[in-house]
């Protein structure tokens, strides 16, 4: 998919029947980021044209993405961001210098992680990043049995990406069932929270840095 099919894709989101993914989504985020302190740190990893969880304006908001055309279009969209928007040089590296020289309270990635060929690595960087206590909130689609994305994606969606010119065939190579996130192997993160959305096409999954499910005390 190419910068331009991308922006396009994402101006569909919150139309009809792209909304009956990305809504609720989007509201279990916001959800889970109203409960951070005000003024907490959050990285948004993979933002595309959106470093900003949609709806909340508590934390203090940085973002990150692979794609420079995507950090420019933020860059100019929102200037006030220009200093806390950065491109990653590669996947599994995070930007550092500047303001970016800080601990995250938390980092979300919303519809990332199915791109990625080593889920795991490239989480271990993330939590790497969160200072103790920080949380990562990551979404994905389902690709549980009881899930019909997987039809969708290979006929009406598949239909809809070829009118814009790409396939989805080999879009997500990573793709998750509840058990494969609560599986990942992460050292220092706890899943505290997994759900899948109403609709079952989509996950969200919430761990924590530093934390004993078992106890409930962080370490």
């Amino acid at each position: 998919m190419t910068a331009a099919q991308y922006f396009a894709n994402h101006d569909r989101r919150r139309r009809f029947p792209w909304s009956l993914y990305h809504r609720d989504l989007e509201r279990r985020l916001a959800h889970a980021v109203r409960a951070l302190r005000p003024g907490a740190k959050l990285l948004v990893v993979g933002c595309g044209l959106e470093p900003f969880v949609p709806g909340v304006d508590g934390p203090r908001y940085y973002g990150a993405d692979l794609d420079a055309d995507s950090i420019a279009a933020c860059r100019a969209r929102y200037p006030e961001l220009e200093a806390r928007l950065a491109v990653c040089s590669n996947a599994y590296e995070l930007p550092s210098d500047g303001e970016f020289d800080v601990a995250f309270d938390a980092i979300v990635a919303k519809e990332v992680i199915e791109h990625l060929d080593d889920p795991e690595r490239w989480m271990t960087v993330l939590a790497q990043r969160l200072a103790p206590g920080g949380e990562l909130l990551i979404t994905t689609p389902n690709y549980g049995r009881f899930s019909t994305l997987p039809l969708l994606e290979a006929t009406l969606l598949e239909l809809f990406a070829r009118r814009d010119g790409y396939s989805r065939r080999h879009i997500h190579p990573s793709r998750f069932t509840r058990q494969r996130l609560r599986n990942l192997a992460l050292p220092g993160l706890t899943i505290v929270q997994l759900e899948s959305t109403l609709t079952r096409w989509a996950l969200f999954a919430r761990w924590r840095k530093g934390y004993t499910a078992a106890t409930g005390d962080a370490r």
